[in-house]
């Protein structure tokens, strides 16, 4: 099944962001988690995401963080609820012609352009990014909490820059219909991390969403 894989950042109103956990704080708060997930973390975050990923066709390793990673973490009605209003407000900001240094957005045939800059990363670094594989939701003062950590690991340089670039190319030839040559690699660096300078120096919260149609 073909499909286009979307990850979407954004600054928004920091009151926008600060009243969604009240409008949806009334849902049932049972927990869904997905089969095998607190292993796969396990495995990620203890070496996997340095195993061999391609050789050069993807391998079990690969296809098992895709999967990881496109299946999502722990969920429940409010958080749910809380991405869709997430979504809204992205759609909102764009309609409203915010300033295009505060959005970002990036898509990918069937792939998913938020895994292919964590496993450019690698579990350490990608680890001080917020939420889960490219779903947050940050208040202002969140935001500038996190900024210092996304700086360390987005606005890198000279030979980590070099390897990160290429594992994110590595992952995107091998794991979607990116063209050859033409998947921006930089930009996956560039862009998020854009978002929240702006964000942090405008007061403004940051929602970011993955998806695919």
């Amino acid at each position: 099944m073909s499909y286009t894989g979307v990850w979407s950042v954004g600054a928004v109103p920091d009151a926008e962001v600060v009243a969604l956990p009240r409008r949806f704080a009334h849902l049932d708060e049972t927990w869904t988690v997905p089969d095998g997930c607190a292993d796969d973390l396990r495995w990620w975050l203890g070496g996997g995401d340095r195993e061999p990923y391609f050789t050069p066709g993807p391998t079990a390793a690969a296809r098992r963080f895709a999967a990881f990673a496109r299946g999502g973490g722990p969920t429940a009605p409010a958080v749910a609820a809380m991405r869709e209003a997430a979504t809204d407000l992205l759609h909102r900001a764009e309609a409203d012609g915010t300033d295009p240094e505060g959005l970002f957005a990036v898509a990918v045939r069937k792939g998913e352009p938020a895994t292919a800059l964590h496993h450019g990363l690698g579990a350490e670094a990608s680890a001080q990014l917020p939420g889960w594989f490219g779903d947050f939701l940050l208040t202002a003062d969140e935001v500038r909490a996190v900024l210092p950590d996304a700086e360390s690991v987005l606005a890198v340089t000279g030979p980590r820059r070099t390897e990160v670039l290429a594992r994110v190319d590595a992952w995107a030839y091998a794991m979607t219909d990116a063209p050859e040559g033409e998947f921006d690699g930089a930009g996956l660096l560039a862009g998020p991390l854009r978002v929240l300078r702006y964000a942090a120096a405008h007061g403004r919260g940051v929602v970011a969403v993955t998806g695919a149609y």
